[in-house]
C-alpha cells in the first residue's frame, strides 16, 4: 500500500507542498543510524521488517525554520558513498528507497552521487539543492519513480542525462536546473512524465524518446504525447511540429529563446505556464483555432509588437501576458471575462481594444500600464472593474465608447474615474463585413502600396488600430502606404453600386 502510494504521489495524485512531506508517508522517526563507507552518519527507515528492507530518510521532521529535515543533526558533507545495505543489531538490510526530503539542503555533499542498484524509489525533494553534486548523474537501473524536485538544482552536473529502462514515473522539476547538460533520453518504459519535469536547462538542446515508448515520442527536440498530440516538454531547438493541439502546462517554461513566437493553426489549448519565462523578444502570433489560454502561460515571455488573440478564445487565465512588451492588444469578442493581473506591468502598453462581451475586468488587469494612452471600448454596458483594474493608468486618456452609453460609464464604478469619453461610431480593426465579393488585397504585408482585386473600388477608407479613418481614396484599386506607420489597418471598400467589403493588411517598414 505504501508503495502505491509513493506511486501515486508521484504521478501527481494529490500534489504535496514542501511544508507538507514530513506528512506524505507514515514517518514516525528513524529507526537506526549507521557510518557508511566514506565516514558520514546516514538514518534509516525500515519499511519491510519482513524483507528486510529500508529507506535513507533524514533524522528530524520538518522544520519551518531551516526548511529542511536536519535541524539539530550534522548534516553528511564531502564525497559520500551511499551503501546498498546497511547492518543493524546483527540483521542486514537493504536500501531499497530515498525518502521525500531525506537530503534536502544537504549542499556540503560532493562529488558525484552515486545510488546504489537497489533503490526502486527516489522520493520528492530527496536531492533538492544539493548542488555541489558534479561530474556525470547515473540513475541504476532499478529506480522505478523519480519523485518531484528530487534532483532540483544540480547545476554541476554535465554530460547526458540517460534515464535507465526500469524508470516509469518522473514528478515535476525532478531535473530542474541542470545548467550543463546538454541531452536527456527517455527509455520506453517511462509512462508518465509531469509537467516541467525538466527545466530551465539552459544548454539542453536534445531531448529524445526511444521510438518504442507506447506514451510519448520526439520530434524537433520536444517529448510529445502520442494519444493528445500535447506537447509535453520542449528546449531551445524546439520549432512547435504543425500537428500539436495542445501546449502542455510548462512546456516552455524557462526555455531561453530568441526572436518571435509563431504557434500552429493546429494549437487549441495553451495550459498553465507554457511559455512562462521564455523570453521570447519578438511578435507573437496566435492560431486562429485557439480557445483557452491558462494562467501564467506567457508570464514574463517579454513579446512586442500587437498582439490579437483570435475570436474563439473564451477563457485566458490570471497573470497570462504579465510584463510582457505589447504596444497593443485587442481582445476577441467571444472574451467575457478579463482575469485578474492578464497584463498586469505591461509597461509598453499604449492601446486596449475591448470587445462588445466583456461583462467583467478583473483586479490588476491593466495595472502599472503606465503608457497606456488610448481604450477602445465596445461594451454597450460598462464592464464591472474592480478598483484596481486600471491602477497606475491615467484617467485622462481617451476612452473610446458606443454611441449612446455616455451617462452608463459616467456612472459606472471606477470607469467614472475616466474622464475623456468620446462617443463614436469608429470601426474597429476586428469587425468583419461579410459579402459574396472574393476580394484579395496584395502583397501583403505591404511597405509602398497595396493592390485590390476582385472589386471595381469607387471608394476606399483606410482605418487605423483605433479605428480612426486616417486615409481616403476614390475611384482606384492602388492604395499607396508609404505615408502611413508600421501597424495593422482596415480596408473599407465599396463599389460603385454600394457593395462592401473590409479587408485587414499589414504596414511594414
Amino acid at each position: 500500500m505504501l508503495c502505491c502510494l509513493m506511486v501515486m504521489a508521484a504521478m501527481g495524485y494529490g500534489q504535496i507542498e514542501p511544508w507538507e512531506l514530513y506528512y506524505s508517508y507514515p514517518w514516525t522517526g528513524y529507526d537506526f543510524s549507521n557510518e557508511c563507507e566514506t565516514g558520514q552518519t546516514l538514518y534509516y527507515r525500515i519499511t519491510d521488517s519482513v524483507n528486510y528492507e529500508v529507506a535513507l530518510t533524514h533524522p528530524a521532521p520538518y522544520s519551518f525554520v531551516t526548511l529542511d529535515f536536519w535541524e539539530g543533526y550534522e548534516k553528511p558533507t564531502g564525497n559520500i558513498i551511499f551503501p546498498s545495505e546497511v547492518t543493524h543489531e546483527g540483521q542486514t538490510y537493504t536500501v531499497t528507497s530515498i525518502d521525500n526530503g531525506a537530503f534536502r539542503f544537504c549542499s556540503g555533499m560532493t562529488g558525484t552521487l552515486v545510488i546504489p542498484n537497489t533503490v526502486t524509489y527516489i522520493g520528492h525533494y530527496a536531492f533538492d539543492a544539493c548542488w555541489r553534486f558534479s561530474g556525470n548523474l547515473e540513475i541504476p537501473n532499478s529506480v522505478e519513480v523519480i519523485g518531484r524536485y528530487a534532483f532540483n538544482s544540480f547545476n554541476n552536473i554535465t554530460g547526458e542525462i540517460n534515464i535507465p529502462n526500469s524508470v516509469v514515473a518522473i514528478g515535476e522539476k525532478a531535473f530542474a536546473s541542470f545548467w550543463k547538460i546538454t541531452a536527456f533520453r527517455i527509455p520506453e518504459s517511462v509512462t508518465y512524465l509531469a509537467p516541467g519535469f525538466i527545466w530551465a536547462c539552459e544548454k539542453l538542446v536534445t531531448l529524445e524518446v526511444d521510438e518504442n515508448n507506447p506514451v510519448y515520442y520526439s520530434e524537433s527536440n520536444a517529448v510529445i504525447e502520442r494519444e493528445t498530440k500535447k506537447l509535453v516538454q520542449a528546449t531551445k531547438t524546439t520549432v512547435i511540429p504543425e500537428d500539436i493541439t495542445i501546449i502542455g502546462a510548462m512546456a516552455f517554461e524557462a526555455v531561453e529563446n530568441k526572436g518571435n513566437l509563431v504557434i500552429p493553426q493546429s494549437v487549441i489549448s495553451i495550459e498553465d505556464e507554457a511559455f512562462k519565462y521564455a523570453h521570447f523578444t519578438g511578435t507573437l502570433n496566435l492560431p486562429e483555432n485557439l480557445q483557452y489560454i491558462g494562467k501564467y502561460a506567457f508570464y514574463f515571455s517579454y513579446c512586442t509588437g500587437a498582439l490579437y488573440i483570435p475570436d474563439g478564445v473564451s477563457f485566458i487565465g490570471e497573470y497570462t501576458f504579465t510584463n510582457s512588451g505589447f504596444s497593443e492588444i485587442h481582445l476577441p469578442k467571444s472574451l467575457k471575462t478579463i482575469e485578474g493581473n492578464t497584463f498586469y506591468n505591461c509597461t509598453r502598453l499604449e492601446m486596449v481594444e475591448i470587445q462588445s462581451e466583456v461583462d467583467s475586468i478583473g483586479s490588476g488587469v491593466f495595472q502599472h500600464c503606465d503608457r497606456l494612452n488610448c481604450l477602445k471600448v465596445h461594451c454597450e454596458v460598462p464592464p464591472e472593474c474592480w478598483y484596481s483594474a486600471f491602477s497606475g493608468v491615467s484617467r485622462d486618456i481617451p476612452v473610446h465608447i458606443p454611441i449612446g452609453t455616455l451617462a452608463d460609464y459616467q456612472s459606472a464604478p471606477y470607469w467614472n474615474e475616466f474622464t475623456n469619453f468620446i462617443e463614436d461610431g469608429l470601426m474597429s480593426v476586428d469587425e468583419e463585413e461579410t459579402s459574396q465579393v472574393q476580394v484579395t488585397c496584395y502583397p501583403n504585408p505591404a511597405k509602398e502600396k497595396v493592390m485590390i482585386e476582385g472589386i471595381e473600388a469607387a471608394e476606399v477608407q483606410v482605418y487605423n488600430a483605433l479605428g480612426q479613418v486616417v486615409k481616403t481614396v476614390r475611384n482606384s484599386n492602388e492604395i499607396k502606404i508609404s505615408d502611413l506607420t508600421e501597424g495593422v489597418y482596415l480596408l473599407r471598400i465599396r463599389d460603385a453600386k454600394g457593395v462592401s467589403q473590409t479587408e485587414r493588411i499589414t504596414v511594414i517598414k
